[in-house]
C-alpha cells in the first residue's frame, strides 16, 4: 500500500487553534482531510506500483506560527513516517505553508539522529516560507534563562576565588612566597573551575542535541538523502511568501524623531519646584550653599570680633525703637488733653533726634555695622543653636534638617524681606518696611521666570536629542519584535535572517507554478474576495451595532478564508492534478490510467519536468543560471 501524508499550514482557520483540525468539524473537508478534493483526486489519478489505491493520512498540529511548536510537531510527524517506515511502505509527504516546514524540520532531525527515512519517496511543499535561522555565535547567548542562571552560578565559586587571590597579591604586596603556597594556589583554582566546566560541558552536549539541524555532518546527510526526492511549488505572487522574503529589508518608522519632544518639554513646568525639591533634600549642597554664604556673603568670621560691640549697639537702638513705639502710641492714643498729646510728641522728636546722632556715630564707629548685623543674623539662625555653634560651625543639622534648610533657602532669596518681618530692622518708617517688602516680592519672581525659561530652553534642546536617540532605539526594537512575531521566532539563541523559496540545508531549485496554474489560482482568489466584500458591505449595519469585543468574530463570519492567492492552491482542478501527477512519478506509486489518458497529461507531465531545476547565480553577471533538472525515477513516458 502507498501512502500520501499530508500536513496542513499555520492557522488552518479563522481562530487559529485545533478546533477545527479533525475531519468533520467544518462543513467541507480541508484539503489535507479524507473526503477532500485533493483526497478525491490522489484516488483517481495514483495509485500504489501494485495497483493498489493510495492512502491519505492527514497530520495534524497546534497550527500556531512559533517556530519552537513547528520543531515539535517536526518531532511528531517523524514518528508518523518512522511507522511508515518501519512496514516498508512508500510514501510521500505534502506540506501546505508552514506544514512544509514541519516536514523539513522532521527530516533534519531524522538525518541528525543519522537514521533517515529510507521509504519516503517525494516530499512537496506548497507556498512554504521557509524561514532561514543562524545560531548565536556564543554557547552563553544560546542558553535559556534558567540554563544562564545556572552556569553563572557555577562561576560564583571561581570568582570568589579570584577575589580571595587579589586580595592575598594586592592587599599584602608583591613579594614572594614559597613555591609550595604558588602550588597550593594553582592547584585550588583548577578545582575551584570544575563546577564550571561541568556545566559547560553538559550545555554544550544539550545545545548540540538541541540545534542538531546545524551540524554540517547533518545538512550534508539531508542533502544526500532528501534532496533529489523535493519538489517545491509556490505562485509568485503567494502573499505570505513574498511578504516574509521581503520583511527583513522593510524599514518601518514607528516613531518619529521629534515623538517625544512635546512630552519631554512639558516637564519644564515643574522643573523649577523639582530642582528645588532636589536642593532642599541634598546635604551636600546645602552645605555648600551654607559654607559659600557664610565665607563669601556674610564674612561671619571676619566680623567675630565685632559681635560684643555690634551687640551692645543694636541693643540700644533697639531700646531707642522701643521708647519711640511707646511714644507713638502714647501720642495716638485717645482721651488725652493736648497739652499731653503735645507732651508726647515732642518726646517722639527727641526719640528720633537721639536715633539719628546714634546711627552718626555708629557709622562713624563702625563703617561696616550693617554688613556685621547681617552675618549675625546669619550666625544666629544657621550656624548656631541655643547659644551654641552648631558641629564645626557649619549649617545645623548637617544638611538632614530640611526645615532649616528650605529657611536657609528662602533666606538667600528674601534675605531683606526676612529682616523686615522676623527682626527689628535698624530703619524706622513705613516706607522703609514697604520698600523692602517690594523689592524681593517684585524682583525674585522675576529672576525665577529667567532662570525657568533658561532651564525650558535646556530642556527643548536636550528634548531633542532625547527623541531622536528613543525613536531610534524604540523603531529597532518594535521592528525586531515585529519581525520575530511574524516569523514566530520563539526559539532560544537564534536569530532569524530571513525566508525563502527552500530550507537553508537545500539548494535553490526551481519552484514557481507556470503561469497557467497561477492564473486559476489568482483568479480563484480574487472570486472568493469579490465574494466576501460583498458579504461584508451588505453585513455594515450588524457590524456597527454589535459588541467591541465580539466585532472581531462578526467581520470572520464573512471571509472565507479564501481570499489569499496562499489558501487557494487545492481550490484549483489543474494544481490538484500537478500534485497528483508528481506523486504518481515516484518509486512506489504509478499513475491509473483515468490520468494517462487525461487530456493535460502531457502540458501536466511538462510543468512536473520543469519545476525542481536546480538554480545558481553566475558569478560575473549576477543571473540566475536553471540547471539541468534533478533526476526522479519515472516509470512510464512523459
Amino acid at each position: 500500500m502507498a501512502t500520501v501524508v499530508t500536513v496542513h499550514g499555520t492557522f488552518v482557520h479563522s481562530a487559529g487553534t485545533a478546533d477545527a483540525l479533525n475531519v468533520g468539524t467544518q462543513s467541507e473537508a480541508q484539503w489535507w482531510q479524507q473526503g477532500s478534493e485533493l483526497d478525491a483526486d490522489l484516488q483517481a489519478f495514483v495509485s500504489g506500483a501494485d495497483g493498489s489505491p493510495v492512502e491519505v493520512v492527514p497530520f495534524t498540529w497546534s497550527s500556531l506560527n512559533s517556530e519552537i511548536d513547528r520543531r515539535h510537531a517536526g518531532s511528531e510527524l517523524l514518528k508518523v513516517l518512522r511507522g511508515l517506515d518501519a512496514r516498508g511502505e512508500p510514501y510521500c509527504v505534502i506540506g501546505h505553508s508552514h506544514g512544509g516546514s514541519v516536514v523539513a524540520s522532521a527530516l533534519i532531525e531524522s538525518v541528525a539522529r543519522r537514521n533517515p527515512l529510507t521509504h519516503l519517496k517525494r516530499w512537496i511543499t506548497v507556498g512554504t516560507p521557509f524561514v532561514g535561522m543562524r545560531k548565536e555565535r556564543f554557547l552563553f547567548t544560546r542558553l535559556t534563562l534558567p540554563r544562564k542562571v545556572m552556569f553563572v552560578a557555577s562561576l560564583m565559586l571561581f570568582m570568589m576565588f579570584m577575589f580571595y587571590v587579589a586580595g592575598e597579591l594586592f592587599g599584602q604586596g608583591f613579594r614572594f612566597r614559597s613555591e609550595r603556597y604558588y602550588t597550593a594556589l594553582l592547584f585550588n583554582g583548577v578545582m575551584m573551575t570544575l563546577p564550571i566546566l561541568f556545566f559547560y560541558i553538559v550545555f554544550r552536549v544539550l545545545d548540540g542535541r538541541e540545534l542538531m539541524g546545524y551540524s554540517r555532518g547533518a545538512v550534508q546527510r539531508a542533502r544526500d538523502y532528501y534532496a533529489d526526492k523535493w519538489l517545491p511549488l509556490c505562485h509568485k505572487d503567494d502573499e505570505a511568501v513574498q511578504g516574509l522574503r521581503y520583511l527583513p529589508k522593510v524599514k518601518l518608522h514607528f516613531f518619529d524623531k521629534d515623538f517625544a519632544t512635546s512630552t519631554i518639554t512639558k516637564g519644564s513646568v515643574v522643573a523649577l519646584p523639582i530642582v528645588y525639591l532636589l536642593v532642599v533634600t541634598s546635604p551636600t549642597i546645602m552645605l555648600g550653599i551654607s559654607d559659600f554664604l557664610q565665607s563669601r556673603i556674610y564674612d561671619v568670621q571676619e566680623f567675630a570680633d565685632e559681635d560684643a560691640a555690634a551687640t551692645q549697639a543694636r541693643q540700644e537702638l533697639k531700646a531707642l525703637q522701643d521708647r519711640m513705639q511707646a511714644a507713638r502710641e502714647q501720642a495716638e492714643k485717645g482721651g488725652l488733653d493736648p497739652a499731653a498729646a503735645e507732651e508726647a510728641r515732642q518726646r517722639m522728636r527727641g526719640i528720633r533726634l537721639q536715633m539719628r546722632a546714634k546711627r552718626s556715630i555708629l557709622e562713624k564707629s563702625f563703617p561696616q555695622f550693617a554688613q556685621v548685623e547681617r552675618a549675625q543674623r546669619f550666625k544666629r539662625r544657621f550656624l548656631t543653636r541655643e547659644g551654641k555653634p552648631c558641629e564645626g560651625g557649619r549649617l545645623c543639622g548637617g544638611g538632614h534638617d530640611y526645615a532649616l534648610n528650605s529657611k536657609l533657602l528662602f533666606h538667600v532669596v528674601t534675605d531683606e524681606l526676612s529682616s523686615a518681618v522676623v527682626d527689628d530692622g535698624l530703619f524706622a518708617g513705613a516706607l522703609g518696611n514697604i520698600l523692602k517688602l517690594l523689592v524681593p516680592i517684585v524682583l525674585v519672581p522675576l529672576v525665577f521666570a529667567v532662570f525657568a525659561l533658561g532651564i525650558l530652553a535646556v530642556i527643548e534642546y536636550l528634548a531633542t536629542y532625547v527623541s531622536l536617540l528613543l525613536s531610534r532605539g524604540l523603531n529597532a526594537l518594535t521592528l525586531s519584535e515585529v519581525k520575530r512575531s511574524t516569523f514566530g521566532n520563539d526559539t532560544e539563541g537564534e536569530v532569524v535572517l530571513g525566508a525563502d523559496y527552500g530550507p537553508s540545508w537545500l539548494e535553490p531549485v526551481t519552484c514557481l507554478l507556470p503561469a497557467e496554474i497561477s492564473d486559476q489560482i489568482t483568479d480563484r482568489s480574487n472570486s472568493m474576495a469579490t465574494q466576501s466584500l460583498y458579504k461584508f458591505r451588505n453585513a455594515i449595519s450588524t457590524l456597527a451595532f454589535s459588541d467591541e469585543d465580539n466585532k472581531g468574530g462578526v467581520i470572520t463570519n464573512y471571509l472565507s478564508w479564501k481570499e489569499l492567492v496562499h489558501t487557494c492552491y487545492f481550490d484549483v482542478a489543474a494544481f490538484r492534478k500537478l500534485v497528483a501527477l508528481a506523486i504518481s512519478q515516484a518509486e512506489g506509486f504509478m499513475p491509473t490510467q483515468a490520468l494517462l489518458h487525461d487530456g493535460d497529461f502531457q502540458r501536466t507531465g511538462q510543468w512536473v519536468a520543469d519545476l525542481g531545476r536546480k538554480l545558481d547565480v553566475d558569478p560575473e553577471t549576477g543571473v540566475v543560471v536553471t540547471h539541468n533538472p534533478i533526476q526522479r525515477p519515472v516509470p512510464f513516458p512523459v
